[in-house]
């Protein structure tokens, strides 16, 4: 019982680290976007042609990158989590073996 309760800590742990990286990671996402959105804005407001011209930059990042830079830190959170499924269920079945390997 308590190799079981330690297998659902670690299964636990790992989850939430995990969700927490891309919680975080999706806030610098959405955090530059509108970071870069305030300044553009900002710029636009003095009415500088140079401020104009650096708005139309197409490798800054547009809100549909957003949305995907966000849809991929999804995907990868479902994957973390059915890594952490796999591993727990190998966990408890490599100490099942060892328990009947035992008696």
């Amino acid at each position: 019982m308590l190799k079981l309760l330690e297998t659902v800590k670690d299964s636990a742990e790992s989850t939430f680290d995990s969700a927490a990286s891309r919680v975080e990671n999706v806030h610098r996402l959405i955090g530059d976007y509108v970071g870069g959105q305030a300044g553009r804005l900002r710029g636009r407001s003095a009415g500088g042609a140079a401020d104009r011209a650096a708005s139309a930059d197409p490798a800054r990042p547009t809100i549909y990158d957003v949305v995907r830079g966000v849809n991929r830190e999804l995907g990868e959170f479902g994957t973390d989590l059915f890594e952490i499924i796999d591993d727990a269920r190998a966990r408890r079945r490599a100490e099942k073996r060892g328990d009947d390997e035992s008696r």
